[in-house]
C-alpha cells in the first residue's frame, strides 16, 4: 500500500488528532522563538535560561513516571488533555511574570504539562492507529504537521512583536497569544478525541500503583532502550532549546531574519518527517539508522568550526536540523513500536525521566557555554554525544530491532532482507 493510500485510510480519530496538532504547532512555534528573547529583554542571563531549562527538564522527568502510571489507571486521554492545559497555563504565566521566581514557577507548570503530554501522546495516537504500519505513518504525519505549523508559528513570532509591541517587553503579547492557542488545542482535543480502553484492566493498574517496582515491569531490553533515549535527550537539548539564541548572536541577525531562517527550518523538518517511512522502507531500519547518523555527525562537525560563511552556516544548519529530526523521529517511533502494548505507558514514563535527565545536563552545559558567548562548542558537544549514541546503537539497540523484525509480520515485504544486508 502506498503512503498516500495509507493516509487516506487512516482512522478518523487519527485524522482529528493530526488536524488539531496544527494549533499546538503554531502556539509552540511562537513561544519557542520569543521566550528566550522575552527573558533576555527582562535581563535574565543565558546562564539563568540554561538553569531554567535544566529545572524544567528535571521536573518533566520527575512527573513522567507518575504520569505513565496514572495514564494507565484513569486513561491516556485525560492525562493528555491535562498536559496540554497545564502547558498553556505555564505559557501564560511566563507572560505575566517579571521575576526569576515566577519564571521558575511557570517553567515547572509548563514542564509538568509537557511531561503529561509526551508521556501519553504516542501511545494514544498508536491506540487510534490500530496497526503497526499505520503507527509509523501516523507518527510521521503528526510530527510533519507539528513541524510545518511550528514553522508558521516561528514566522509569526518574528512579526507579532512588531505588530503588537505591548507589555513589559515587546514579546509579551506573543507569549499570551501562544498560551491562548495551546488552550484552544486542549479544548478541541478534549471534545473531538474519544477515550479508548488501556491495555491493563483497572485491577492490575491498582496493584501496580500500590506496589510500584520498576524492575518487575521492565525487562533488560526496555532498560537498554531507555538509556539510548537518555543519549538522544542529551543530543537534542544541547542545541534545540537555544537555536534561536545561537543563530541571533552567531550571525548578528535581527529577530525577523532569525524567524525567516527558523521558518525555513520548520519546512525542512516537515519534509524530514514526511520522508521517514519512505527512508525506512527504502533502506531498511538498520541501514537507515547508519545513513542518518552519518549525516548528523558530518553536519555537527562542520558547524563546530567558527570560520564558515553565513551562507554555509545557514545551509548546514538547516540540513543538520532536518537530519536530526529524521533521526529523532526514527528513534521515538521505532523504540515505542518494539515495546509491548501493555508496557507502553510505564515505558513512556521512565523513558521521559531518563531523557529529561539527559536533557537537563545538556541544557545546563549549553547555557554555561553560551553565557561565555561561544556559539560553536554546542555543535562539537553534539557531535561527541551522537558518536557515543551510534556506538551504543550498533552494540545494544540493533539486535533488539532485528529481533523485532524477525518476529513480526512487518508490512514492508523486503524489510528483513534489507536489514540483513545492513548488518
Amino acid at each position: 500500500m502506498s503512503f498516500i493510500a495509507q493516509v487516506k485510510f487512516l482512522p478518523k480519530e487519527v485524522k482529528r488528532f493530526i488536524a488539531t496538532e496544527a494549533l499546538l504547532g503554531i502556539g509552540m512555534g511562537i513561544f519557542g522563538l520569543v521566550l528566550n528573547l522575552h527573558l533576555l529583554a527582562l535581563n535574565v542571563s543565558p546562564e539563568q535560561i540554561g538553569a531554567l531549562n535544566s529545572v524544567g527538564t528535571l521536573v518533566m522527568g520527575a512527573a513522567a513516571i507518575p504520569a505513565g502510571f496514572f495514564a494507565n489507571y484513569i486513561g491516556r486521554k485525560r492525562i493528555f488533555i491535562s498536559g496540554i492545559t497545564l502547558t498553556g497555563i505555564g505559557y501564560g504565566l511566563f507572560g505575566l511574570g517579571e521575576s526569576i521566581g515566577v519564571f521558575y514557577l511557570a517553567q515547572i507548570i509548563q514542564f509538568i504539562g509537557i511531561s503529561f503530554l509526551i508521556t501519553t501522546e504516542i501511545q494514544l495516537l498508536f491506540s487510534y492507529a490500530e496497526t503497526n504500519e499505520l503507527e509509523t505513518v501516523s507518527y510521521s504525519l503528526l510530527f510533519a504537521v507539528f513541524t510545518l505549523f511550528s514553522g508558521v508559528g516561528t514566522l509569526l513570532g518574528g512579526f507579532i512583536p512588531n505588530w503588537f509591541p505591548y507589555g513589559n517587553t515587546k514579546y509579551q503579547s506573543s507569549v499570551y497569544i501562544s498560551a491562548v492557542l495551546i488552550l484552544v488545542a486542549a479544548l478541541l482535543r478534549g471534545i473531538l478525541l474519544p477515550c479508548v480502553n488501556n491495555s491493563f484492566d483497572k485491577g492490575k493498574s491498582k496493584l501496580l500503583l500500590s506496589n510500584i517496582r520498576i524492575y518487575q515491569v521492565f525487562d533488560k531490553k526496555i532498560l537498554l532502550i531507555i538509556f539510548y533515549l537518555f543519549l538522544a535527550g542529551m543530543a537534542f537539548s544541547t542545541i534545540i532549546p537555544f537555536q534561536n539564541v545561537i543563530v541571533k548572536f552567531r550571525m548578528g541577525w535581527s529577530d525577523e531574519y532569525v524567524s525567516y531562517l527558523l521558518t525555513i527550518n520548520g519546512l525542512i523538518l516537515f519534509f524530514a518527517s514526511m520522508i521517514m517511512p519512505w527512508i525506512i522502507n527504502k533502506f531498511g531500519t538498520i541501514k537507515a539508522y547508519y545513513y542518518v547518523y552519518g549525516m548528523n555527525l558530518l553536519f555537527a562537525l562542520i558547524l563546530a568550526f567558527n570560520n564558515i560563511s553565513v551562507m554555509m552556516f545557514s545551509t548546514i544548519f538547516l540540513l543538520r536540523s532536518g537530519s536530526f529530526t529524521l533521526l529523532n523521529n526514527m528513534i521515538e517511533s521505532q523504540t515505542m513500536s518494539v515495546v509491548e502494548e501493555e508496557k507502553r505507558d510505564f515505558f513512556a514514563g521512565v523513558k521521559s525521566l531518563l531523557r529529561s535527565i539527559g536533557s537537563a545536563i545538556a541544557s545546563y552545559l549549553a547555557g554555561y557555554i553560551l553565557e561565555n558567548q561561544n556559539y560553536t562548542y554546542p555543535f562539537l558537544i553534539t557531535f561527541v554525544i551522537l558518536l557515543v549514541s551510534l556506538l551504543y546503537f550498533a552494540i545494544f539497540i540493533k539486535p533488539i530491532f532485528i529481533e523485532k523484525l524477525n518476529n513480526s509480520n512487518f508490512s514492508f515485504e523486503e524489510e528483513i532482507q534489507k536489514d540483513v544486508e545492513g548488518i
